[in-house]
């Protein structure tokens, strides 16, 4: 039904101007109590391929760009991430490591890169004295399988705050990471490539928490959108079991469908994808066999590639989709806390209206009932987009079509889905917790001349609690407010991957129990998320 992604709908409309680079937010680090102080005033930690030396600031230890693979280059593209090499010495990791191939052109998408040596990963470590090992939180970056890495990230007050270890991690994206294809399955099932770095990242996680004061029985994986989708897919994966014993999907609800490509369609989009890949290399100078073609033949301005990637489903590694897995109960069944945020797509429509700004050269244009007319029957049909119009009419919002339709694709793409999930969880016997995200006023953009404000509040759109959660730099800063949901934020978050429990209560099949997160007096509170959403009317249509 959503025919792009929030972000995606972003960059269509940026990149027909000017394009900002994305920032690598540099995560702060300091000591692990745990480790042994190098005489440079380092921090050195021994991991199974070797030591490393991290950095020291502040609250925390940050050991960033560590190989948890091999590189995935010459023979091992499009192959299953190999172990990585040992080395002798301490290995400098006071740096990240290369972001996986990317444009780089939206935030928070990741710094633009060329590289396929680029599976690594940053580990952030409370300073202070523990008396037992820590909760390990691992995150998987959104960016819709495209764009994006673990180092962006900034972990510092998740990680002191919440007195966890938090480990970010880059994957294989786009055509490199989620290709498949009809030749490459004559080597081995092909278009879960960067799924499988993430596995292997859990594995490197498993073998090497204890090194940084960590127990590797109590890991709780966590992602936002693309990050939410994996989680998802780790959450049905036989061979994710044991990985992980807590779960955190942030806006990726997993029963929606378009969060699952089966294998007959990713096959045969794989074949169209292989042969533009093909025909880029060989207009740009370079070899016309897509499985040689220079990784910059092979990435696309977020949200301009013509194929949708992500996890696919059908085969021995994914044999079961979300539907389908929760539906008989086969399934990893672990605590889950699942959330969205309140007006998810206004981020998408604030793309609409710069492409409508930069289409007409009216800096002021807005988008019009016309607009939200023709939208609502590009999405649902003629029959539908009346009985939506009727049920959403711009009146009620102000006059605003923009806030109209947001609300339409929020509740329809996402709300409508994070309620199935909830349900489905609970009915399953996984012990599972609901959230929204709702704080109004939200950080905006830190470059503001590139990034024009809309005509309306973003509000709580999609990626806008990032912030509350990571140092990100292309964030303008928390307020007072802002900050002190923050800090409840990650009391939350991080006492859920002790426990696996929230401080509310858990939804059952007949009651979501969501809670709202929003700054100031009764910011948290209990909300009827079903209601507030329209999820009824949405059942009700189909």
């Amino acid at each position: 039904m959503l025919k792009k992604t929030a972000h995606a709908a972003v960059a269509l409309a940026l990149t027909a101007g000017t394009v900002a680079a994305a920032g690598t937010a540099t995560a702060a680090a300091g000591r692990d109590a745990t480790a042994a102080a190098g005489r440079d005033g380092g921090v050195v930690v021994r991991t199974d391929k070797g030591s490393l030396r991290g950095t020291a600031a502040g609250a925390v230890s940050t050991f960033q760009g560590i190989p948890y693979a091999a590189p995935p280059t010459g023979e091992r593209r499009w192959a299953p991430p190999a172990p990585a090499r040992r080395w002798h010495g301490v290995r400098d990791a006071t740096e990240p490591g290369a972001a996986c191939p990317q444009t780089g052109a939206v935030p928070p998408a990741g710094p633009a890169s060329s590289t396929e040596d680029c599976l690594f990963l940053d580990v952030t470590v409370p300073r202070a004295a523990s008396d037992r090992p820590r909760a390990v939180m691992v995150y998987l970056h959104g960016g819709d399988h495209t764009d994006g890495s673990g180092a962006m990230h900034g972990a510092r007050r998740l990680a002191a705050q919440g007195d966890v270890i938090v480990v970010t991690v880059n994957y294989r994206l786009g055509a490199l990471g989620y290709l498949a294809h009809p030749d490459l399955e004559r080597r081995a099932e092909s278009g879960n490539y960067g799924f499988l770095d993430q596995q292997a990242a859990l594995r490197w996680v498993e073998r090497n928490a204890a090194a940084f004061g960590g127990d590797p029985h109590h890991v709780t994986l966590f992602g936002e959108s693309a990050g939410a989708t994996s989680t998802c897919a780790h959450l049905v994966a036989p061979s994710s079991a044991g990985l992980f014993d807590r779960v955190v999907l942030q806006s990726g609800a997993c029963l929606r469908p378009d969060a699952a490509r089966e294998r007959a369609d990713a096959l045969s989009d794989g074949e169209d994808a292989a042969e533009a890949i093909g025909e880029r290399a060989t207009g740009s100078g370079g070899t016309a066999d897509w499985r040689t073609a220079d990784p910059r033949h092979m990435v696309y301005v977020f949200g301009r590639g013509p194929f949708a990637y992500g996890p696919v489903y059908g085969g021995k590694l994914l044999p079961r989709s979300p539907q389908e897995a929760f539906a008989t109960g086969r399934y990893n069944k672990v605590p889950v806390l699942q959330g969205i945020n309140r007006e998810e797509d206004r981020a998408m429509v604030y793309g609409a209206e710069l492409a409508k700004r930069h289409a007409t050269q009216d800096p002021q244009a807005t988008l019009d009932e016309a607009d939200y007319r023709a939208r609502l029957e590009e999405d649902f049909g003629p029959e539908k987009a009346a009985a939506v119009a009727a049920r959403y009419p711009v009146s009620a919002y102000g006059g605003s079509a923009a806030l109209a339709l947001s609300a339409v694709l929020t509740d329809a793409g996402q709300a409508r889905h994070t309620v199935d999930t909830g349900r489905a969880l609970a009915r399953g016997g996984a012990r599972t917790y609901t959230y929204e995200f709702a704080d109004r006023e939200t950080p905006w953009y830190a470059d503001a001349e590139t990034y024009a404000k809309p005509s309306f509040p973003m509000g709580a759109a999609h990626t806008f609690e990032l912030p509350y959660l990571f140092e990100l730099t292309e964030f303008e800063p928390l307020t007072e407010p802002q900050r002190a949901l923050s800090d409840a934020m990650i009391r939350i978050w991080s006492d859920f991957a002790r426990s696996g429990e929230a401080p509310w209560k858990a939804t059952t099949p007949a009651a979501l129990n969501a809670q709202s997160l929003a700054s100031g007096p009764g910011g948290i509170r209990p909300v009827d998320f079903a209601k507030d959403h329209q999820y009824d009317f949405w059942k009700s249509l189909g």
